[in-house]
C-alpha cells in the first residue's frame, strides 16, 4: 500500500473491491493472483478462475538476418524491459549494476519511457551514465531482437500479477534473472537464475551465474520448451468456458 498512496489509489481500490464482491465470477491471471483475491476479499473459491496469460508468438528464436542494425548494440548487454514504478524495483536493478564488476564490458538497455528526474539523479549519483541506454517506440519484432541478442534479461519486480516478458525472453532463448516472487516462480518455474528482491549482493550472483554460463546453458533450452506451454488461444478457450458457464447457469 505504501508504493499506492493517496486518494485516487483509495479509489480504485475500493472500485476493484466492489466489483469483485459484486460479480459472479472472477478470472484471475494467475493461482498467485487467484490467493491474493481469495485472501484479500474473502471471496469463495468457486467464485475463482485462474486463467494463465501468454505471450505473442512473433517472440522466438532469430536468425542474424531477421533484425534490423538499427536497435543492434556494439557491446554485450543486459535488458530491462516495461514501466519502472516503485513495484517494479528497477532501483535495485540499476544499484546493483552499477557497481557490477562486469559493467564496463556489458551495458544495461532499458525498455521503456522517457527517464523521470529523479531516475537521472539516480544514474549522475552512481556514475553509470554511459553505461545505461534508453530505448523508446520499440515495436514487439524490434523487441525481440534485443531479447535474442541480450546477454540476461532482468525482471527484478516486488510483485506482479503474471509476467507476460519472462516468456517473451524464454521464448526468445534468452537467460532471464529474476526476483523470487511468487508469480514468477508460478509462470517460469525453475528456468530463471532468481534472487531476493531486496537483496543486490544476491542479484549481482545470479547475474555473474547468468554471464557466465551464457546462451548456451541447457536451461535456455527448457526455458523455450517451458514457454511453448502458454498461448492465447489456449487463454480465449479457457474464458470462453467460463462465460458460457455463466450462460448455463
Amino acid at each position: 500500500p505504501d508504493l499506492f498512496p493517496g486518494v485516487r489509489n483509495d479509489r480504485l481500490r475500493q472500485q476493484k473491491r466492489n466489483s469483485v464482491l459484486a460479480a459472479d465470477k472472477v478470472i484471475c491471471i494467475s493461482e498467485t493472483t487467484l490467493k491474493d483475491v481469495h485472501s484479500i476479499y474473502g471471496v469463495g473459491g468457486d467464485k475463482l478462475q485462474a486463467i494463465p496469460l501468454a505471450y505473442n508468438k512473433v517472440f522466438r528464436r532469430l536468425k542474424s538476418s531477421d533484425c534490423s542494425q538499427r536497435f543492434a548494440h556494439k557491446k554485450p548487454f543486459l535488458l530491462y524491459v516495461g514501466r519502472r514504478g516503485p513495484y517494479k524495483n528497477f532501483k535495485t536493478l540499476l544499484q546493483a549494476y552499477c557497481v557490477w564488476q562486469r559493467r564496463n564490458e556489458v551495458d544495461l538497455l532499458v525498455i521503456g519511457s522517457a527517464w523521470s528526474e529523479q531516475e537521472r539523479r539516480w544514474l549522475a549519483e552512481l556514475g553509470c551514465e554511459e553505461q545505461v541506454h534508453l530505448l523508446s517506440g520499440v515495436d514487439d519484432h524490434q523487441l525481440a531482437c534485443l531479447y535474442n541478442h541480450a546477454r540476461a534479461f532482468v525482471y527484478p519486480s516486488l510483485f506482479e500479477g503474471f509476467g507476460i516478458p519472462l516468456l517473451e525472453a524464454m521464448a526468445c532463448g534468452c537467460p532471464v534473472v529474476a526476483s523470487r516472487i511468487p508469480s514468477t516462480l508460478e509462470v517460469a518455474a525453475e528456468h530463471p537464475y532468481y534472487f531476493e528482491p531486496t537483496d543486490e549482493n544476491d542479484l549481482l550472483k545470479a547475474l555473474d551465474t547468468a554471464f557466465s554460463e551464457g546462451r548456451q546453458s541447457p536451461r535456455v533450452e527448457t526455458g523455450i520448451r517451458h514457454a511453448e506451454l502458454y498461448s492465447w488461444q489456449k487463454t480465449a478457450q479457457k474464458t470462453l468456458q467460463v462465460y458460457r458457464s455463466l450462460i448455463d447457469t
